[in-house]
C-alpha cells in the first residue's frame, strides 16, 4: 500500500468516527500526555494545535501554559515543507495560519528546536513501533531532524496502524499515545 493510498483509507475511518468517541478518546490521551514523566520533567515543549482531524490539543496546551511550561507552537512557513516554532505566552496568542491551522502571531518569539525538552507531534495513523504517517508534506521529518528530545507521537486507537509503508528518512517515534496509554516504542525510545 502507498502512503497516499494509506492517507485516503484513514481520512475516510476520521470521518467515521463519532463525534463522543473523538472526545472521550481526545481527553484520555491528553491525560496521559500530562501525567506522563517526560511531560512532567519537560520545561519547553513543542505541541502542535490539532485540527479537525487530529487529536484536539487545546486541553494539552491549556495545561502546559498551567504548568509554567515554555510552550512553542509550530508555524509552516512560506517554503514548502518548513516550519519553525513559537513561543504562546496564551492561546490568545493563536491564529488562523497556512492551510486554516491556529498557529502562532508572527510576534511570538522564535523558540530553537535544540532547546525542546518534549516534542509532541500529530499524525494521520501511526503505531506502536514509533512509525508515523503524517500528511505528506514532511514538515515534522524535516523539523524533528534538529530535535534531540523524547517524542510523543498522539493517535485514537480506532485509527491505528500497523502497515504504515516507511520511507529512510521518515523519522521513527520515542512514545506511541492512544486512549489506551503510552507505549515506549522499541526503535525510537532513547535518544
Amino acid at each position: 500500500m502507498t502512503k497516499q493510498t494509506l492517507r485516503a483509507e484513514v481520512s475516510a475511518r476520521v470521518k467515521n468516527l463519532s463525534p463522543t468517541y473523538c472526545r472521550e478518546a481526545d481527553a484520555a490521551i491528553c491525560r496521559w500526555v500530562t501525567q506522563s514523566a517526560q511531560y512532567q520533567e519537560a520545561r519547553t515543549v513543542f505541541c502542535y494545535v490539532g485540527t479537525e482531524r487530529e487529536i484536539d490539543t487545546m486541553a494539552l496546551l491549556r495545561d502546559a501554559l498551567r504548568d509554567g511550561k515554555t510552550l512553542a507552537v509550530p508555524l509552516c512557513l512560506p517554503e514548502k515543507g518548513l516550519m519553525e516554532a513559537r513561543r504562546i505566552e496564551g492561546l490568545g496568542d493563536l491564529v488562523s495560519g497556512r492551510y486554516g491551522i491556529l498557529a502562532p502571531k508572527l510576534d511570538c518569539p522564535v523558540v530553537a528546536p535544540e532547546s525542546f525538552d518534549l516534542a509532541i507531534v500529530p499524525c494521520c495513523t501511526g503505531n506502536a513501533r514509533g512509525q508515523r504517517l503524517g500528511y505528506g508534506g514532511g514538515y515534522y521529518d524535516r523539523y524533528l531532524l534538529r530535535t534531540s528530545c523524547p517524542t510523543m507521537l498522539l493517535c485514537r486507537h480506532q485509527l491505528e496502524r500497523e502497515d504504515i509503508p516507511a520511507e529512510e528518512h521518515d523519522i521513527v517515534m520515542d512514545y506511541f499515545v492512544t486512549e489506551r496509554g503510552i507505549v515506549e516504542c522499541a526503535c525510537g525510545a532513547g535518544k
